[in-house]
């Protein structure tokens, strides 16, 4: 190793220093604005998820691990529930962590995109197109849908597990057998907590044909094979698992492959309308409209998707960085939105990791923008800084709202009920919340709601029962002398 001369500093310490620094103001930003979610409870699916299930706990894991989906995910609530109990708070603080871990790995991932110039300052260049990327990504709504519940837990740890299994095999020589070893058994856990990170070994390749260098046929091997091998023995333990063919059995029931990826089309575009226009994101989504496949709808949709694909292929050489994050985007959102069909198509947390795509095309925007920015004057650099900033305060005031939202269910399920009036399901929850909170009136009329969108839901009538019994309850304790 080159002895540094007394006097000179070396740059790439100072390019790691000026980096961790970089991760470092990203993590605060991101925490003050996801700050308002480590104060809900367990809202929804958590309960039926965390709380009521036997594979969450310390006792049960273990009898319950044949049986059951996501063993590594339940592995960490077993853990956490032994820790520190039935406490909300460090269940949010540990989904805080992990996006902030794959917000590092975000910024290193899109830094390692970007094509490398050797001009002066282009590494200062590259970490604030990166930084930026990655801040947008981090702050976005999106993080907030999947942060604050303690079930996003599943997409935040399989998304930090690929994308540190793909930075250990992208880097510009061949991963050591440690690293190897390393990438193999993120590959493998990943899909233990959510099965669509089964995709790692297609963007390990998706890296390899558009960003790779052109290498001998054994380097390929040293970083493709450990992400084969580890998702393929995920594959197979999923496949040994009883729960998992239960779903698929249940998806294949409600749909054929083909009817599923119709509707998963619509589905697709219906949550990338809410990626762009954050401020309709809910907890309980409108559906996307189910057309057939002759609908011109349909047609341009798919149209769309089928450019998109080509494009990859086309410009994987002459535009590699662009080519990379289209195809990151296609191959993110494939498992969730292709030929299995679920029972809320339209979720906003399947964008968490395919996000990462159209952010590295705008990171790749402003790398270009270097050598005009270098030759501006101060004040014209100093406006596209303020112009930049914008939409980034837009957004982590947004996620802060919608971070807040999640303190109270009452007003998470009015947000929902407001965003999408004729679905029954937000207003009974709405109901449910106020009843919870013994605020009768608010849900008397959420429950009138639900029956006036769905008049055969007994459960409505039920609360609506409850609320009377609970009124003449009210009443008689009043007169008690």
């Amino acid at each position: 190793m080159p002895l540094i001369a007394p006097g000179r500093h070396d740059p790439d310490l100072s390019d790691r220093i000026r980096r961790g620094l970089a991760v470092a103001a990203l993590a605060g930003l991101v925490t003050l604005a996801l700050l308002p979610a480590l104060d809900a409870g367990f809202v929804w699916d958590d309960r039926a998820d965390v709380l009521d299930n036997p594979a969450a706990t310390p006792a049960g894991f273990a009898a319950a691990l044949g049986t059951t989906n996501r063993p590594l995910l339940k592995a960490t609530y077993a853990l956490q529930r032994r820790v520190s109990g039935d406490d909300p708070l460090p269940f949010h603080t540990g989904n805080l962590a992990l996006h902030l871990l794959a917000t590092a790995a975000v910024f290193a991932l899109v830094r390692r995109s970007l094509p490398v110039r050797a001009a002066a300052r282009a590494g200062v260049t590259r970490d604030l197109a990166a930084w930026l990327a990655a801040a947008l990504w981090a702050l976005h709504p999106v993080a907030a849908e999947t942060v604050a519940p303690v079930i996003g837990r599943s997409v935040l740890l399989s998304s930090g597990l690929l994308l540190g299994a793909l930075l250990l095999v992208t880097g510009a020589r061949p991963p050591g057998w440690r690293a190897m070893l390393a990438a193999g058994a993120l590959a493998f856990l990943a899909p233990l907590a959510r099965e669509t990170a089964l995709v790692t070994p297609a963007l390990g390749l998706l890296w390899q044909l558009t960003l790779g260098a052109r290498e001998p046929r054994a380097a390929w091997r040293r970083r493709l094979l450990p992400l084969a091998v580890g998702s393929g023995l995920a594959a197979v333990a999923i496949a040994l698992s009883a729960r998992h063919r239960e779903l698929l059995a249940f998806s294949f029931a409600e749909r054929t492959p083909l009817a599923a990826l119709r509707g998963n089309v619509h589905a697709l575009f219906a949550v990338a309308r809410l990626w762009l226009f954050p401020a309709q994101l809910s907890i309980d989504p409108a559906p996307a409209a189910d057309l057939p496949w002759s609908a011109p709808a349909t047609l341009v949709r798919v149209a769309l998707l089928v450019a998109a694909a080509a494009f990859v292929g086309a410009a994987r050489r002459r535009a590699p960085a662009a080519a990379f994050a289209t195809g990151w985007t296609l191959l993110a959102l494939a498992p969730t939105n292709s030929f299995v069909w679920r029972l809320d198509p339209v979720a906003p947390r399947a964008l968490y990791l395919a996000a990462v795509g159209p952010l590295l095309l705008l990171a790749l925007a402003v790398a270009r923008l270097s050598v005009p920015l270098r030759r501006a004057r101060p004040a014209a650099v100093l406006s596209i800084m303020l112009a930049a900033a914008l939409p980034l305060g837009a957004l982590a005031h947004l996620t802060q709202t919608r971070a807040g939202l999640w303190r109270e269910p009452a007003a998470l399920w009015a947000d929902a009920a407001a965003k999408n009036p004729a679905s029954a399901r937000p207003w009974q929850n709405l109901g449910v919340a106020h009843l919870l909170a013994d605020r009768l009136d608010p849900a008397e009329e959420a429950f009138r709601r639900v029956l006036t969108l769905a008049p055969e839901e007994n459960r409505a009538r039920c609360a609506l029962e409850a609320i009377q019994i609970r009124r003449l309850t009210l009443a008689a304790e009043e007169r008690r002398p």
